[in-house]
């Protein structure tokens, strides 16, 4: 499954078990995200490992933000689901360490790791 745009690509590759996102994420409010929200719902579902690699997006707007929140809301405590996720970004991209740290506190059991 993938969701392609001129500026951003999110990719899941299920023999892998990862979703890549890539690009620059700057849509307007929660209703342009729910596709990537649903991808990564989905993904989440069918995986008990799931790699959500943000290395190669450049840009996350505060909309992308709170969907992100939701997802890790969503899988972990919602639906419980039984997924080993992990979340991988860069340390020279400061917003993904700071959006790390956050989901983090957000859910202490998350794997986090920042190249």
């Amino acid at each position: 499954m993938e969701i392609k745009a001129d500026k951003y690509s999110i990719v899941y590759d299920p023999d892998n078990a990862i979703v890549r996102c890539s690009g620059a994420l700057l849509l307007n409010g929660s209703k342009e995200y729910e596709p990537i929200l649903q991808l990564l719902n989905s993904a989440a579902r069918q995986q008990s490992d799931l790699l959500v690699d943000f290395c190669d997006l450049k840009f996350l707007n505060s909309s992308g933000i709170n969907m992100m929140t939701r997802f890790i809301i969503n899988v972990l405590d919602v639906e419980a689901l039984e997924v080993n996720l992990k979340i991988k970004g860069q340390k020279k991209i400061a917003w993904q360490g700071k959006l790390l740290k956050n989901l983090q506190r957000l859910a202490p059991g998350l794997n986090t790791q920042l190249d």
